[in-house]
Order: C-alpha cells, then structure tokens, then sequence
C-alpha cells in the first residue's frame, strides 16, 4: 500500500471541514503529509516532513494561524466515534494506551483527562474528555533494508541491535527488515505497540514477511515466552527494547539459541554502556553486531556498525 492509499484510507475518519482543507493540499504536499492534528477549540495541524503548519480550509500549509480550521467538539466526537466503531467499550486497552490503529495501517492517537485506578498504583483505567487527537499517516518504505540484508544476513543468521534517537528512522529499518528475514526464516514479531506490523483486524496493514507470526499487544515477556515455547522461531523481533523487564524474557530467547533483532534509543553506540539491561545483554552475547542511525534519517540512514561478538567486556565503540 502506497502513502496515497493509506493517505485515502484515513480520510474515512475525517470529519468533513478537516477533510476539505486535506483534499484541498496539492498533491505534492500530500505525499509529505505525516501527521493530521486536531486540538478542541485551536486550530487545525498538520506535519509534513519535520515541520509542523497550520493548515487552511484551502489547503495552504502556512506558519499563521489566522486562516486555519477551526477544531471543534464535534470534529473531535467524529474521529472517535469511527475510531472506536461507535462502541468504546470494546477499546478500553486502546484508549488506556492512547491510541488505535485503523484500516490501512494509520494510527489515531488522543489524549484528554485520564481516570485513575486508586487500587492499582493508580494508574489510568479510561481516559475522559478527549481534547487532542492525532493521525499519524502509517509509511512503508519497502527496500530500506536491502543493503543491511546483503551485508548482514546474506550468507548466514546474524543477531542484530539497532540503536538510534528518536525520529532516525529505527522502525522503519525494523519493519523491512522483518519483512526480508520473515520471507526467509521462520520469524515472530513482538510488536507491543502494533507500530511494526500495524495489525487490523487480525490483518498486518504492513507487509512483514510470509513465514513471521506477529504477536500484537502482548506485554514483552508473555510474547517472547509464548513465541519460543510454540512457534519456535529462527529470529525474534522486538522493538524499543532496555527495560528491567525485558531482561528475563530475552535472556531467555539468547538461551534457547534465538537469534534476536533489536532496537533501542540512543544517541551513540558508546552510550549503550551506559543502559545496564543493554550492557548485560552484550555481555551475554545476545547481538553480534549494532548499528548507529543517523539523527533525523526517516528512512534509517545506517551510520556505522559495530562488530560486538569480541566487544562483550568492553566498552562499545564506533
């Protein structure tokens, strides 16, 4: 699916005004379009490329606000009632978490007046009062991987940590490389946040390879412990990895002879010495090799790679 088809197939949650001032952008500013932002009672948003515009019923991408839509209670109450098929009920996981994920792969994503559960730490039990909402358009940039394909995993199964900051592209890389090695090898997403496969319905909006089982919404360990004892997979795929949590789960993986595929946020390949689960897991020999993004690469512009098999003691290095 192509970024006009996934740009067509959020339009069904559009209430009309917004919808006009989308369609009315011209054709070579859609395919820049990342992000649809709605704030009760401000003014219409858009992001494209690294920047945020407001955006006029005319479809002018402008720094001024003061032709800009107008966001209402009711363009807000539209999004939702499609969003959550006019039954919120069925979507509480989703509304704690604060976003869902539609047909075509987009994700809308609110945020509003959170209800605490006092008998749980009180954490969030519902969200009330929806004010922001944000449609951030789902991209799939098949290929972005090959060269990392050829040069990795060509002639055998290689373990791999992508490190990166944040907007360098590291899902991106992640995805399509899931989709290659899923072509070849008997491969299980963990996909927590359903960023990678973007699961609808029980169907992957993004193309993830023909042999991967994606496990979507599982909490990182049940996924990983679920995934080993019965799908026995040749790679396990996760995503944003370096919690206390996760430690167990994938030294688990490493121990029955798993080969993972990681990312993680972080600036420099030397900080990763600095996050204890990551430094553990080097030691333990969990990745082979690590690679470095380039800061605001969308696509995941490798910067270097760093061979970590005889680096487990020491200090990671460029």
């Amino acid at each position: 699916m192509n970024i006009n088809s996934r740009l067509q197939s959020v339009f069904a949650y559009l209430p009309p005004c917004v919808l006009e001032a989308v369609r009315s952008v011209p054709q070579c500013e859609q395919r820049q379009l990342r992000e649809i932002r709605l704030r009760l009672a401000r003014k219409l948003t858009v992001t494209a490329g690294d920047k945020e515009y407001f955006l006029s019923r005319s479809g002018l991408l402008t720094s001024s606000a003061d032709n800009a839509v107008d966001v209402t209670c009711d363009d807000i109450s539209y999004i939702c009632h499609l969003a959550f098929k006019e039954s919120v009920h069925s979507f509480r996981s989703e509304i704690i978490n604060g976003y869902v994920t539609v047909k075509g792969g987009s994700r809308i994503g609110f945020c509003g007046t959170a209800v605490l559960d006092v008998r749980n730490s009180y954490s969030v039990e519902n969200v009330k009062d929806i004010s922001c909402v944000n449609i951030r358009i789902a991209r799939e940039i098949k290929g972005c991987a090959d060269e990392l394909c050829k040069q990795l995993f060509d002639r055998r199964t290689t373990s791999l940590l992508i490190a990166g900051p944040p907007a360098s592209g590291k899902t991106t890389l992640l995805r399509d490389l899931t989709r290659q090695l899923g072509n070849a090898y008997s491969t299980s997403l963990i996909d927590i946040r359903n960023e990678i496969a973007a699961v609808f319905e029980g169907i992957a909006q993004n193309d993830v390879g023909l042999m991967t089982d994606i496990f979507t919404g599982y909490n990182r360990f049940e996924g990983i412990m679920t995934a080993i004892r019965v799908m026995s997979p040749v790679y396990l795929v996760c995503d944003e990895i370096g919690s206390d949590d996760d430690l167990k789960a994938l030294e688990y993986a490493v121990n029955s002879g798993v080969k993972l595929i990681a990312s993680c946020h972080c600036s420099d390949l030397a900080e990763l010495d600095s996050k204890p689960v990551i430094r553990r897991l080097i030691k333990r020999g969990a990745f082979e090799k690590a690679l470095l993004l380039d800061s605001g690469a969308q696509c995941g512009q490798i910067k270097c790679i760093c061979d970590l098999s005889r680096r487990g003691k020491e200090k990671v290095r460029c």
